[in-house]
C-alpha cells in the first residue's frame, strides 16, 4: 500500500512538472500586425508565410550599418524563403531612414515604426540592432542581439526551410 503512494505522488509530480514545462517553455509567437514599409505598401504579418526576419536598427548605430551588407546579401539568397523586414526604431526620422536606404540600396523591406507599434510587441528589443527570427509558422526560432554572423543566419535559414 505504502509503494503505491509512494508512486502515485511520483507520477503526479512528474505530470505537474510536464505541464509546468509546456506552459513555460511554450515558444512565443509574432503576433498578428501590420508594417508600413517606405514604398507606401501595408503588409502584413497574417499574408507572409515565409520565414519572417525582423531587424531592428537604427541609422545612427554603427553595428546596423555595419551589417546591413549580410543582410542584403541574405535576402538575395534566400529571398523565396524569407521575408526580411528592417524595422526602424521609432526615434529615428523617417527621412533619414529613407535617405539610408535610398543611399545604400538596400534590396529588402524598411519599415517605419513611428508610433511604436510593431516595437512594443517585442519586449526582447532593447538594444539595436536586434532580429528575431521566427518560422513559417510565425514561432519566434531564434533572437540575435547585436551584430548577425552570415554563417550563422544562413544555417538558421537552412534549418528552418
Amino acid at each position: 500500500m505504502q509503494e503505491n503512494k509512494k508512486n502515485f505522488i511520483y507520477l503526479l509530480s512528474l505530470i505537474v512538472l510536464i505541464v509546468l514545462l509546456f506552459f513555460l517553455i511554450r515558444p512565443e509567437k509574432i503576433n498578428s500586425m501590420e508594417f508600413n514599409i517606405l514604398d507606401g505598401e501595408k503588409l502584413k504579418s497574417d499574408d507572409i508565410n515565409k520565414i519572417l526576419i525582423l531587424n531592428f536598427w537604427a541609422t545612427d548605430c554603427p553595428t546596423c550599418i555595419k551589417e546591413m551588407p549580410d543582410l542584403a546579401k541574405i535576402h538575395h539568397e534566400f529571398k523565396d524563403d524569407i521575408e526580411l523586414i528592417a524595422v526602424a526604431m521609432p526615434y529615428d526620422l523617417p527621412s533619414r531612414v529613407i535617405n539610408f536606404k535610398n543611399k545604400n540600396a538596400l534590396p529588402f523591406k524598411v519599415a517605419i515604426d513611428p508610433d511604436n507599434r510593431i516595437l512594443s510587441e517585442f519586449e526582447q528589443v532593447k538594444l539595436t540592432p536586434t532580429t528575431i527570427i521566427a518560422d513559417k509558422n510565425k514561432t519566434i526560432y531564434q533572437t540575435i542581439i547585436g551584430e548577425i554572423n552570415y554563417e550563422n543566419l544562413k544555417e538558421t535559414i537552412l534549418k528552418l526551410r
